[in-house]
């Protein structure tokens, strides 16, 4: 067994802890009970714990104290109780007492802070325990199949709110102006999703869903702009009630914004954190992003509910069926309850984002072996969420939406309370689809990588054979075949054909279904379509009889399929010219990324065609939309002009245009402008005008009004032009005055701006240790996000180089994913400039 592991002689029944909580001093003392059941004859009753000192140890339920010796195992974060005598089969009573600090690290019982109005600093004390953190709050087994009773009581001083899962029960006055709070006693759960918040803040309660009452808690003064966030937390979990079939299986819901927050929240049953910004915002000036972020969050928070927290993996190396799942019922949720956001068109990028990674040698499957604490922390990532869940969406659209819903229902109502393994899941959604997944999606879900369909037609005969993909032409034996769902629209005739592809190569007569197949009828696929040119120009001859999700894999497999055999530069700007006039967001942001790329070999040795191009790509939309949001715009045709307005700025070097939206920024009238895309535009494009300095945006950023308004200005720091924004920028995050969850986002954007990036990357090695003190240490490897927009071949030998001399924390194979990413951008800029040199 991992010695990782606890051993299975003791289980957890029910916890009874105590927490007096000293916020002034960041300490706490604690007493707690556990009713516990000894499975095996044991003298040892083994626990996690890390950084807690126990005080007192005994079995207390016997006819006669047992007092228990105290040793720790600290390099495996376990607490060993050792009694002379041997515990028989049977159940006992395990009480303690122990005292602990605070901490300052985004994870366990850990401490946050906010400015008051009055320019106070206040502290908050909260929680974050996934994936393994419970232990440095409290002894406890805390790994997810230990589920057990929690009864919480808090005692502090008197003047903090203090919440917990379930509702309060009693609340007596006792000395020194404390308070002691007693909650009810929860689900049986795992230690993971035990949460408590305490600090001066303030609850507002949005309403009521059909079962349960809601809150926000917040810092004081922000009652005003919980509205939007409350009445989606109302709608969604009406929705996933109906949806499931089981009611909401806490007694009460509180959604807490937490100031430093290290992901982007945390499904605790009954007290989901978040970050502040997700929650607190004045929607009338909100952007479309903002409310659909806000929204998406919420939901995928709300799903687990049922998915993870009322059934819940065995294991760490079954989290894909937490988040998995809630990533994709997040949108089945947000579309039901609001279909202005296409969140199905949305997903599009969801699927790209998992691409990314499972087109690499160093990819992983969904589901692998965890052993240690850093390889949890290394699970929540890309194939976890984005491949899990759009691998889950390519499943349900082939089995039917109902016989998907009736087999969630199914699993969530024989598993309520208890663990699962990813066969118990695929089980049920077999029986209720007639269809054998639990045979086909172990391919898809322990096994890495997917394939690209080649499809070939000649003689009235359509040739599709199925191949591994991988970005990079690295010589490879793997020949893996997956059962591949295909689902072809004939874009003639509207016939559509569906067939699962379980072997090399299958062969279709066309007779009676059409010329035209676009084989990935809707889109939901995840695999790549190559076509031979006669089919590929049939296609673009019906462009029209895609949907926008449609057209949007057929940019994303061109473009992989450039990528990774790059041809003539003209023919594939004449490609992307098909798509000049889409109003479809999410195809603008790909055309986006696109052209970074491009701009990094072209833009300086092509300049004039380059920018011509982009010019022309853009310049239609551009006049059709304008300068300027107009009144009763639809909030997609806003960001789509948003989104245009950044790439012309980025790409076109027209000192006119930008000076145009600078102006507006120099006039320091940011704040009055209602319109929140619009003020997007302007803040964005106002960061590439290096007469801007950086010590205006830093100033508007910690004075900002609202953590909304902070977040905006936060997330352009990176991209400001300035030459002294890098230093700047990094001083701010040494003093604390950038908070550490927000610095590694900040940090890679600085290396991608093409004006600083290399100086910030030389500021970053020098003061690399110092920035790893003031970022927590699981987030602190999304600096390495930065990696996959370089293109420079010395810049990127310079970070390969240090990355692998001084490894971030809880990022081995994230590491290794991106320097291969690292790696493949120069082997297609390379390939890219000798095929359009000998053209």
């Amino acid at each position: 067994m991992n010695k990782k592991r606890l051993p299975k002689s003791t289980y957890p029944n029910r916890y009874e802890i105590e927490l007096d909580v000293d916020l002034d001093k960041f300490s706490y003392t604690g007493r707690q009970k556990v009713d516990l059941n000894v499975v095996e004859t044991t003298n040892k009753i083994v626990l996690n714990s890390v950084g807690i000192q126990v005080t007192k140890a005994k079995i207390q339920n016997t006819e006669q104290d047992i007092s228990l010796e105290v040793s720790y195992i600290e390099e495996d974060e376990k607490i060993v109780f050792e009694s002379e005598e041997v515990l028989s089969k049977g159940l006992y009573e395990l009480y303690l007492e122990f005292n602990s600090e605070i901490t300052n690290d985004l994870k366990g019982f850990y401490k946050s802070s906010y400015m008051s109005e009055g320019g106070e600093k206040k502290w908050i004390a909260t929680t974050q325990f996934e994936p393994t953190a419970a232990r440095s709050a409290f002894p406890c087994w805390d790994e997810p199949e230990y589920k057990a009773i929690f009864s919480m009581t808090i005692i502090t001083d008197e003047k903090y709110l203090r919440v917990s899962n379930e509702m309060v029960i009693e609340e007596e006055k006792i000395e020194n102006n404390k308070l002691r709070t007693k909650f009810a006693d929860s689900m049986k759960m795992s230690s993971y999703l035990v949460a408590f918040v305490i600090g001066d803040l303030e609850a507002t309660v949005v309403g009521k869903s059909k079962t349960t009452d809601i809150r926000i808690i917040h810092r004081p003064g922000f009652s005003h702009q919980t509205s939007y966030a409350g009445t989606a937390a109302i709608k969604l979990l009406d929705f996933f009630e109906d949806y499931y079939k089981i009611p909401y299986p806490g007694t009460k819901l509180d959604l807490i914004a937490i100031p430093d927050f290290a992901m982007g929240a945390m499904e605790n049953i009954g007290a989901v954190t978040f970050r502040e910004n997700l929650l607190l915002f004045d929607k009338d000036k909100a952007t479309r992003s903002e409310l659909d972020r806000s929204i998406t969050v919420i939901a995928h928070e709300l799903a687990h509910m049922w998915f993870g927290d009322l059934v819940t993996m065995k294991w760490w190396d079954g989290i894909w069926l937490n988040e998995a799942f809630a990533s994709l019922m997040e949108v089945i949720a947000s579309y039901n309850t609001y279909p202005e956001f296409k969140q199905w068109n949305a997903m599009n990028m969801s699927r790209t984002a998992g691409f990314s990674i499972d087109s690499l040698e160093n990819s992983r499957p969904v589901e692998f072996d965890v052993e240690t604490p850093d390889q949890a922390e290394e699970m929540f990532d890309v194939l976890t969420y984005e491949k899990g869940s759009t691998v889950l969406r390519m499943f349900q659209m082939f089995i039917g939406e109902e016989a998907f819903q009736n087999g969630v229902e199914a699993y969530l109502n024989k598993f309520k309370f208890k663990n699962t393994n990813s066969s118990d899941l695929w089980d049920a959604l077999s029986e209720a689809s007639n269809q054998p997944l639990n045979k086909i999606l172990p391919y898809w879900i322990r096994e890495k990588g997917y394939p690209f369909l080649q499809v070939d037609c000649s003689n009235n005969y359509l040739t599709i054979k199925q191949k591994p993909f991988l970005l990079r032409n690295i010589n490879t034996d793997k020949k893996s075949i997956k059962p591949v769902p295909v689902q072809i629209k004939f874009l003639d005739t509207g016939n559509e054909e569906k067939f699962l592809l379980d072997e090399t190569e299958k062969v279709i007569d066309l007779e009676n279904l059409g010329k035209v197949p676009h084989v990935n009828s809707g889109g939901w696929g995840f695999f790549h379509t190559f076509y031979d040119d006669e089919v590929f120009e049939n296609i673009l001859k019906n462009f029209n009889n895609l949907n926008d999700l449609e057209k949007y894999r057929l940019l994303e497999d061109k473009w992989m399929q450039f990528k990774k055999a790059p041809t003539n530069i003209k023919d594939f700007y004449k490609f992307l010219m098909f798509f000049k006039n889409e109003k479809d967001e999410d195809i603008w942001i790909y055309m986006s990324s696109i052209i970074a790329t491009l701009a990094n070999l072209f833009e300086s040795d092509n300049s004039d065609s380059f920018r011509d191009f982009v010019r022309d790509l853009t310049d239609e939309l551009h006049n059709e939309l304008g300068f300027e949001v107009k009144k009763d715009e639809e909030l997609e045709i806003k960001e789509v002009r948003d989104t245009i307005n950044k790439l012309r700025a980025k790409n076109l070097d027209d000192d006119d245009f930008i000076k145009k939206f600078s102006d507006i920024f120099k006039e320091d009238k940011m704040e009055s402008i209602s319109e929140g895309t619009f003020f997007s535009s302007i803040l964005f494009i106002s960061a590439l005008d290096e007469t801007n300095k950086i010590e205006t945006f830093l100033e508007k950023f910690e004075n900002a009004e609202s953590p909304q308004m902070q977040g905006r200005y936060r997330g352009v720091l990176g991209q400001v032009r300035d030459k002294n924004a890098s230093k700047k920028i990094v001083e701010f995050m040494l003093d604390g005055r950038i908070r550490g969850a927000d610095c590694p986002y900040i940090l890679a954007s600085m290396i991608t701006n093409k004006y600083i990036g290399k100086k910030s990357w030389g500021l970053i090695k020098e003061n690399f240790n110092e920035l790893l003190n003031v970022m927590p240490d699981w987030t602190s490897s999304r600096i390495l996000d930065a990696l996959p927009a370089i293109y420079d071949e010395e810049f990127a030998n310079d970070i390969k180089s240090f990355i692998k001399k001084n490894p971030l924390p809880s990022s081995e194979k994230l590491a290794a994913q991106k320097l291969e990413r690292l790696e493949a951008n120069i082997e297609f800029m390379d390939n890219l400039k000798e095929v359009n040199n000998e053209t």
